[in-house]
C-alpha cells in the first residue's frame, strides 16, 4: 500500500483525536498525494522518453525473380564487401559442401568451401580478401581465402560460435559463443583468443561501430550490452523480447534489432531507448540492412515470407515467397544500376527445409526518399524600435521577481 493511503487508513482505524474538519482536510490531502503524484511521475516519464515512430503499410512489394539450389539446411547468406558475391552457409553438411559461393548478379555457383564441421555464419575482413566462417560443431573459426576458397587457418574460440564482427582496422575478430554466455576477442595476427567477455544468456547478434564500440544482443537476456574494443562494458539497455540480429545504421547511434515477436525495433544507443518500430511476419530471424541505411528486411521463419521496412518513408510490407519453407537467412544488395542510374534493391533469402535461395526484387522504380527536414527559419534582424526596447530592458535593474 502507498504511504499516503496507509496514513489515511491509520487515521480512520485508530481514531486519532482531531476535529472533523481537520480529519477531512488530512484525508483529502493524503488522497491528493496518492492520486496526483503518480500522474506527475507518469508525465515526467513521458517527457524523458523519445516518441516511438511506427511504420504504416506501404513499402514496395518484393517479387521472386530467381531461385537457386543450395545444399542441406542453408543457414545464412552474406554479400561480400564489393557486392559481387553471395556466400551461403549450408549448416546441414558436415565435411563437404559447407559453403556455396554465387555470383550476385548471374547467380552462377562459382566456388565451394569445405571443412570438417558445420558452417553457421560468414563475415569478411574490411578489404574482402578473407572470409571468417563460424564452425558450430567444432568450436573454431575457419579463415578462408576469398579468391581460392581454401581454408588457410583455424582458430579455436570455444563452444558453439555463431555471429561474428571484425574491428574497423581488421585486427580483431569478435565471436558470440552462443552456449557459453561469452564473446571471444580474437587477435587476428596471432590467431589467439585474447579475452572471453561475459554476456547475458545466449549472445547472438552483434554490431561494430566505427569507433570500435561493440554492441552485443543476448537472445535470452533481452538486452544489448555496449562494450569497448577491449570488452569492458560501458552501458546496457533493454530491448524487445528475444533480440536476435543487429544491424548498425549509417548513423552509428542507431541500431536495428530483429525482435522475434514479429517486429523490427530501431534503438537510440545513447538514450538506450526504442525510437522506431516496424511490423514483420512471424518469427523474424536474419535482418539485412542496405548500405544507405534506408531498407531493412527480415526472413520470417514461421510464416516463410519477407518483411521490408523503408526507414525513410517509415512504411513496411510483408511479401509472400511462393515455395519457401522456413526462411532463415537474409542479405541485401543495393546498387545504382537500375533504370537511368536509379537505385536497385536485391534481397537474398535462404529456405531451411527445401535447400533453396530465393532472390527477390521490387517491381518498378523505388520510391523517392522523404525530403530532408526543413531547417528552422533564420533569425530576422530587429527593427530599430525593437532594438531600443531590448537595450532598455537589458539596462533595467533586476527585481526580486526576476
Amino acid at each position: 500500500m502507498k504511504p499516503a493511503v496507509w496514513f489515511v487508513c491509520a487515521v480512520l482505524s485508530f481514531g486519532t483525536p482531531m476535529g472533523a474538519g481537520a480529519a477531512t482536510t488530512l484525508a483529502i490531502g493524503a488522497l491528493s498525494v496518492t492520486v496526483f503524484a503518480p500522474r506527475a511521475e507518469a508525465q515526467r516519464r513521458r517527457t524523458r522518453r523519445p516518441r516511438v515512430v511506427r511504420t504504416s503499410r506501404g513499402a514496395p512489394e518484393l517479387h521472386v525473380v530467381a531461385t537457386v539450389q543450395t545444399s542441406v539446411q542453408p543457414k545464412s547468406v552474406e554479400v561480400s564487401p564489393d557486392g559481387r558475391r553471395v556466400w551461403v552457409c549450408n549448416f546441414g553438411r558436415a565435411g563437404e559442401d559447407n559453403v556455396f559461393v554465387y555470383d550476385s548478379e548471374t547467380l552462377d555457383h562459382i566456388g565451394t568451401v569445405e571443412f570438417e564441421g558445420n558452417a553457421v555464419e560468414t563475415t569478411f575482413s574490411p578489404d574482402g580478401a578473407t572470409a571468417y566462417i563460424s564452425n558450430f560443431r567444432r568450436g573454431v573459426i575457419e579463415v578462408v581465402d576469398t579468391t581460392t576458397f581454401q581454408v588457410r587457418h583455424e582458430i579455436e574460440v570455444g563452444a558453439n560460435p555463431k555471429f561474428m564482427v571484425v574491428s574497423p582496422d581488421g585486427t580483431r575478430l569478435y565471436v558470440a559463443l552462443y552456449s557459453q554466455q561469452r564473446v571471444a576477442i580474437v587477435d587476428l595476427a596471432s590467431r589467439e583468443v585474447r579475452r572471453l567477455v561475459r554476456t547475458e544468456r545466449q549472445p547472438r547478434g552483434m554490431a561494430m561501430r566505427p569507433d570500435g564500440t561493440l554492441l552485443v544482443a543476448s537472445f535470452r537476456g533481452d538486452i544489448v550490452q555496449v562494450l569497448t574494443a577491449d570488452g569492458d562494458e560501458t552501458a546496457r539497455f533493454s530491448t524487445c523480447r528475444y533480440p536476435r540480429h543487429l544491424q548498425l545504421d549509417v548513423d552509428p547511434n542507431r541500431v536495428f534489432v530483429t525482435c522475434t515477436l514479429n517486429t523490427i525495433g530501431v534503438y537510440d544507443v545513447a538514450l538506450g531507448r526504442r525510437v522506431a518500430l516496424s511490423r514483420t511476419g512471424r518469427n523474424p530471424r536474419s535482418l539485412g540492412l542496405s548500405s544507405d541505411g534506408r531498407w531493412a528486411a527480415t526472413a520470417n521463419f514461421h510464416s516463410s515470407d519477407i518483411s521490408l521496412m523503408d526507414a525513410s518513408l517509415m512504411t513496411h510490407r510483408t511479401s509472400e515467397v511462393p515455395g519457401a519453407d522456413q526462411l532463415v537467412g537474409l542479405a541485401i544488395r543495393l546498387t545504382s544500376d537500375g533504370p537511368n542510374g536509379a537505385a536497385r534493391l536485391r534481397v537474398f533469402a535462404t529456405s531451411w527445409n527445401n535447400a533453396r535461395m530465393y532472390v527477390l526484387e521490387p517491381q518498378g522504380a523505388l520510391p523517392d526518399p522523404a525530403p530532408p527536414p526543413t531547417p528552422p527559419p533564420a533569425a530576422q534582424p530587429n527593427s530599430e524600435a525593437e532594438a531600443e526596447a531590448e537595450a532598455a530592458g537589458a539596462q533595467r535593474t533586476p527585481s526580486v521577481s526576476d
